[in-house]
């Protein structure tokens, strides 16, 4: 019973309402720290305003395919489960929000208990419809007894024609002529659909935020091979930030505190964790055999290496810190792109009170300084810079998302 009880306690898939979502201890000081680094990197440069006991230099990027096994992609129908279970608090309710920062999953959350479900999702409008604020595309939602909308933010433009369509489809869906609906929408779409079209009275759930030790043992459990685990360091204190069950009670809460900073700097969201994660463990540089063929696999050199698997998280919690000194273009850019959950760049004029090419060589910038990154066509800020993107929009009265 009380390893049941545990278990739950860790799990990340607790879906809540919106207004019982909590960010971690020390998200507040998570952002004040980084300001400071920011303020003590630019005064003092980056040596000696960190002392780290294993310098980057001394280690090296994973290959993909020791990534995919120690990191493996997220699997989110244990939250569309979860949110399976949260909706029978709704069932009179003709459509439920279930929103997520971005990389938070929202849209596979929602398509998951879709195809569970057996539930239809609306086809999404193209970018000509939208630019010409045509509603056939809300015509052929029809009626249906229950449906589903897995990304919000692909309904709509920020203009007066681009929010035709969407104030149409809600006003429908909200008077219960659509059929129950579930819609997954990008927490900083609701921020601003809220504001700009009315979602009052309409229930909105997301996963709980998580803490340090939630983090450690979803970490630890995503690489478990066979009862194998890799040992990961921390570079800035040199201690192990993965607990083991076999250490004392100091130890394994020495080793949350170290993931607290992490859970505190990523306001506790999995998918923004998962990508630091991913993308900050390296190795050690003397563990490279220089006596390896040219042509042995990467494959072969990994199961060489993973008997003997030693890792290490780099400490710095921002790859590409924005400057505090961005301009008014760059930073509407980056307001719109998060509230669209990403754009193509021929959407960008449509949405900003600026020429194209002024836009367009405002995300160039952005994509040198690595701030942006690019999927499926679709502009958006890069997950290693979200922390600082909202923090500077934030600071300057900006509209932003409630988690």
């Amino acid at each position: 019973m009380t390893q049941r009880l545990l278990k739950s306690a860790l799990s990340p898939w607790q879906v809540v309402a919106l207004e019982s979502f909590q960010t971690p201890e020390q998200t507040q000081a998570s952002q004040w720290r980084r300001s400071w680094r920011a303020a003590t990197t630019w005064i003092i440069g980056k040596e000696a305003s960190e002392r780290q006991a294993k310098e980057e230099s001394e280690l090296r990027k994973l290959p993909e395919v020791a990534l995919s096994h120690w990191v493996p992609a997220i699997d989110w129908v244990p939250a569309a489960n979860a949110l399976s279970q949260a909706m029978g608090e709704y069932a009179d309710a003709p459509v439920v929000l279930f929103i997520s920062p971005p990389y938070g999953g929202h849209g596979a959350v929602v398509s998951h208990w879709a195809q569970q479900q057996d539930v239809s999702c609306l086809s999404t409008p193209t970018f000509a419809e939208l630019v010409d604020g045509c509603l056939e595309w809300v015509e052929r939602c029809g009626h249906q007894r229950r449906w589903a909308i897995p990304t919000l933010e692909r309904h709509f433009l920020r203009h007066s024609l681009g929010l035709q369509g969407v104030r149409e489809l809600l006003e429908r869906a909200l008077s219960g002529r659509l059929g129950q609906g579930v819609i997954g929408c990008d927490s900083w779409t609701y921020a601003y659909l809220q504001h700009a079209v009315g979602l009052e009275g309409v229930p909105v759930v997301t996963l709980q935020a998580l803490e340090g030790e939630q983090l450690s043992h979803y970490f630890t459990q995503l690489a478990n091979d066979g009862g194998v685990f890799p040992t990961v360091y921390s570079s800035r204190t040199g201690r192990p930030i993965l607990a083991n069950t076999s250490e004392d009670d100091d130890e394994r809460e020495r080793s949350y505190k170290e993931l607290q900073r992490l859970a505190a700097h990523c306001r506790g969201h999995l998918g923004i964790a998962w990508h630091y994660w991913r993308e900050r463990l390296r190795k050690p540089v003397e563990s490279c055999n220089t006596e390896r063929s040219v042509e042995q696999s990467q494959e072969e050199q990994f199961q060489e290496e993973q008997s003997q698997e030693e890792l290490w998280l780099l400490d710095a919690l921002a790859e590409a810190e924005l400057p505090t000194d961005t301009g008014d273009v760059a930073t509407l850019l980056l307001h719109a792109l998060l509230i669209h959950g990403g754009l193509e760049d021929q959407a960008l004029g449509h949405v900003l009170p600026f020429s194209h090419h002024e836009a367009l060589g405002a995300r160039l910038a952005l994509a040198r300084q690595e701030i942006l990154s690019c999927h499926q066509g679709r502009w958006q800020v890069a997950p290693l810079s979200y922390a600082s993107v909202r923090q500077l929009l934030e600071s300057r009265n900006y509209l932003v998302d409630p988690l």
